[in-house]
């Protein structure tokens, strides 16, 4: 399909970096806010884990759809519907007050802004090769960095004003901006010769069936930090469901005259490696975006506002380092400099948080840590984007497909990473609880100590029968902290041999390329025998 070319430059620069902020926004609000939101529409974890599941379903089906979406409406009409319904559904969770309402408005804001990240990188491609490409590149990651940084401090604000709903009005202006930016700067010209008047049977039928099989994935994940101890087999058997039907979108989808997607395209060992690399980045990401809110909260003992502010302005460091990336690509387009920055960065995220005491500054030990983490996800993350692609841009089709597959796989990576770190967190944290718990027998003298302290003290602040009880309570939250600060610690111990086994794989790559260069430069010289 023919590009459609923008009318402004400007315009198109805009629309660019507003679909990518816009996306990471939200994500990282919904993300910081879900305690308060838990608590406003009376909802448990569980139930709240089932509406993370029907939005990146959604959003996966979405992102399969793409493509044949584009051909259909058209690029204007395309982005100008999607910030309409992200707007509808924005505007629902902050009017909702039950769990049925908010999870209608995440399905709806899904339908709406699942494709914003591959549509704003499509658009960067109807850019003709040239440094202007690259400029369109350098605001699509702009806008992803500076998304990821004010999500969660948009929702530390709203809780300290008027509370988690105002994130969600505010994010109405993304969803305006997008609209009037996609008027300015796409054009409704004669449609494509390849341009469907609606979307074939076939491509329904597959999505449906991919929304399915990512259902039963994505429920099995969601699902693992409730149920992973006591009942791991049935969070197989729903696991293992997926394969029938993820089998049956392949034949499908294989079978389609009009594919969702053309995989036979995308085997090259280039895209392949990029997605390893890129399932690893997102499943790193939704581990530490996990684990570092409740290293803040619940380990720390830090106010959720507050925890809101240091994480956004940790992930700022994302955006320095964008900075310098966009002026250091064009001079060194290596990628092993970047890899080695930001797997570097990784470990020492993990080296400074998992040697963490207690009673450490957050700003001296803590905030490091932050800007090691954020360096890391650009790093990563914008290195890779740049490398996995290159052998895909000849064709418009191919490249749609090449990153709507990333897209969905960020889903799933994501999802993975959130299932872990919880289920590291309730595994150490256990056997932190249980050890601590041992050493404190009742004859302790420490023990008796502190238990005579917080006695004395609720006698005198509270009614003197309920102070025993009262300071049982508080030695137990305390017991409970610390076991949650151990077992967070051990996590990110891991996550520091995680990156140095990164970094080997990086050097060692690297050497091997080198190694074989030096050997075909040799075998070029050798003279020719007769």
């Amino acid at each position: 399909m023919n590009p459609q070319l923008p009318r402004s430059r400007f315009f198109l620069y805009g629309l660019i970096a507003s679909l990518t902020f816009g996306d990471f926004l939200q994500t990282g609000l919904v993300a910081f806010s879900a305690a308060p939101i838990m608590g406003d529409i009376s909802a448990s974890p569980e139930e709240y884990s089932v509406v993370a599941t029907l939005y990146a379903v959604v959003a996966i089906g979405m992102i399969a759809l793409q493509r044949q979406l584009v051909e259909m409406l058209g690029w204007r009409k395309l982005v100008q519907v999607s910030a309409l319904l992200f707007a509808a559904g924005t505007a629902g969770c902050g009017l909702s007050h039950s769990l049925a309402g908010f999870a209608i408005s995440r399905i709806v804001m899904a339908l709406g802004c699942a494709s914003f990240m591959t549509a704003a990188r499509l658009l960067v491609n109807h850019i003709p090769p040239s440094p202007r490409r690259f400029t369109g590149i350098k605001f699509l990651a702009s806008g992803l960095a500076w998304g990821v940084a004010m999500g969660p401090l948009l929702g530390s604000f709203a809780l300290g004003s008027q509370g988690w709903r105002l994130g969600f009005w505010v994010m109405l202006v993304p969803a305006l901006v997008i609209a009037l930016l996609a008027q300015q700067a796409l054009d409704d010209t004669p449609a494509p010769q390849r341009q469907a008047k609606m979307i074939p049977a076939q491509g329904l039928a597959g999505a449906v069936v991919l929304m399915g099989a990512s259902f039963l994935v994505l429920h099995a994940l969601q699902r693992t930090g409730f149920d992973y101890f006591s009942e791991p087999l049935h969070l197989g058997l729903v696991a293992c469901l997926a394969v029938p039907a993820g089998m049956l979108f392949w034949h499908l989808n294989r079978q389609a005259h009009r594919p969702l997607i053309g995989f036979a395209a995308l085997a090259q060992r280039r895209y392949l490696v990029g997605m390893t690399i890129f399932g690893s980045a997102y499943v790193v990401l939704g581990a530490n975006n996990t684990m570092l809110p409740v290293l803040l909260q619940r380990a720390l003992g830090m106010p959720l506002e507050s925890a809101g502010r240091h994480l956004g302005m940790g992930a700022l460091a994302g955006v320095a380092t964008f900075i310098a990336l966009a002026r250091l690509l064009p001079r060194y387009p290596a990628p092993t400099p970047y890899y080695l920055a930001g797997f570097s960065a990784l470990m020492l995220c993990g080296w400074q948080l998992g040697r963490l005491g207690e009673g450490a500054d957050v700003m001296q030990v803590v905030m490091p840590a932050l800007l090691c983490n954020a360096s890391f996800v650009i790093a990563v993350l914008a290195t890779t984007a740049m490398q996995t692609f290159q052998t895909l841009q000849h064709d418009e089709a191919v490249f749609s497909h090449a990153n709507q597959v990333k897209n969905m796989l960020s889903q799933f990576g994501i999802a993975a990473g959130v299932a872990l770190a919880t289920l590291v967190t309730q595994w150490r944290s256990t056997v932190h609880y249980v050890q601590l718990g041992e050493s404190l027998s009742p004859s302790s003298p420490a023990l008796q100590s502190t238990l005579d302290t917080l006695t004395r003290f609720f006698a005198s602040t509270h009614d003197p029968a309920a102070a025993p009880r009262l300071a049982l309570v508080q030695v137990a939250q305390l017991l409970n902290q610390e076991a949650t600060l151990m077992g967070v610690l051990d996590y990110f111990v891991a996550l520091r041999w995680f990156a140095a086994g990164c970094l080997v794989l990086v050097v060692g790559e690297m050497f091997w390329r080198t190694v074989l260069a030096k050997r075909l430069k040799a075998t070029a010289q050798e003279p020719i025998q007769a």
